[in-house]
């Protein structure tokens, strides 16, 4: 009776790794390449496992996506709404830890990826960033503050999908903090606009 019980444990232990094996694989493909470009196949191998496992574990690859990018998400140390400049400060340190964008920031930028996965990630950038952005704009008497913060975001998105890719060099080579600081007085600017009379 208490082998089956380590058993048991052993097997639930074996099953808890499997699962951050895949998801932390499709975090960092996701990442790298975009829903579109990466397979089930390519996450098993990344993970050391089959990729069968992956409908065992989170039922379909668009289920294991939103699972990736959930945990991409969970990792954001700062709130934005209450210091947009730490915000960016920390996503453009993520970026360069992994030298790719992130699951999020790739589904929402890849025209060609599944429309769920996109619709859901806009929802999640919708909810984290610019939600809280828009109130505190709005709080702030800023013109069309919704406007404004979707415009914030994209900036920030804008950087961090470039960064990476060496393309623009000065962009490249930046200090997170510098550019932090940049966008958190844009944000501050927009804070400052007065309202179209």
């Amino acid at each position: 009776m208490h082998a089956d019980t380590g058993t048991s444990r052993s097997r639930k232990r074996d099953s808890e790794a499997t699962r951050a094996a895949l998801l932390d694989a499709a975090r960092e493909l996701f990442g790298r390449h975009g829903y579109e470009r990466v397979t089930l196949r390519d996450i098993g191998q990344r993970a050391g496992v089959d990729g069968s496992l992956i409908a065992r574990y989170f039922g379909s690859k668009a289920a294991l996506h939103r699972a990736a990018v959930d945990e991409d998400g969970r990792q954001v140390a700062a709130e934005p709404a209450a210091d947009f400049a730490s915000f960016t400060t920390e996503a453009i340190r993520r970026v360069d830890r992994r030298q790719a964008p992130g699951p999020l920031v790739q589904t929402l930028l890849q025209p060609g990826s599944d429309h769920a996965a996109r619709v859901a990630a806009a929802e999640d950038i919708r909810g984290r960033l610019i939600g809280p952005l828009t109130a505190q704009l709005t709080a702030q008497g800023a013109a069309d503050p919704e406007t404004q913060a979707e415009t914030l975001v994209a900036a920030l998105m804008g950087v961090l999908a470039l960064r990476p890719s060496g393309l623009f060099p000065a962009l490249s080579a930046a200090d997170p903090e510098q550019l932090g600081r940049l966008l958190g007085r844009f944000a501050a600017a927009a804070a400052d606009e007065p309202p179209a009379t």
